[in-house]
């Protein structure tokens, strides 16, 4: 059963940036979450929510500068509004068609949505200047994130 329907907003932050030789970096994560109706009526009460403490570890298979073949990992927390309540969660962002679909799940652990998964299939832009640079960024401007109870 669909919980929540929201549009939502990434940028992930990695550091240090990925090369061609370095293959793995930290990483911290931003979201926001709007326009949540809630299709089973169970969570009218969650209308929208930010993420700002998300942190984890990026792979990329590497070989050239701004490899967009990785895989990311980690954990967060959803403040949402209007109620005030938190939701930890713990996600992983494939974008490596190799490895399945390119998307980003959450399993979420603890509060009013522990129990649910989301998956949120969207574009993702690498920053300015990653051929030269490195992959420093990632950013969703606009996706869709399902939040599905079990």
């Amino acid at each position: 059963m669909i919980e929540l329907t929201c549009n939502v907003n990434v940028h992930l932050s990695f550091s240090p940036a990925l090369t061609a030789t370095r293959t793995t970096a930290d990483v911290v994560a931003v979201a926001t979450v709007v326009n949540c109706p809630s299709p089973s009526g169970n969570r009218n009460d969650r209308q929208a929510g930010s993420v700002s403490d998300a942190t984890g570890t990026i792979t990329s298979l590497g070989g050239v500068p701004c490899n967009l073949l990785a895989t990311i990992t980690g954990s967060g927390t959803v403040d949402w509004s209007p109620d005030g309540g938190r939701t930890t969660f713990d996600f992983t962002v494939n974008t490596n068609p190799l490895n399945g679909l390119i998307a980003l799940r959450t399993a979420q652990t603890s509060g009013p949505l522990a129990g649910t998964t989301s998956l949120t299939v969207a574009a993702a832009n690498p920053n300015l200047g990653c051929a030269l640079g490195g992959l420093s960024s990632l950013t969703v401007p606009i996706g869709q994130i399902r939040f599905v109870g079990t």
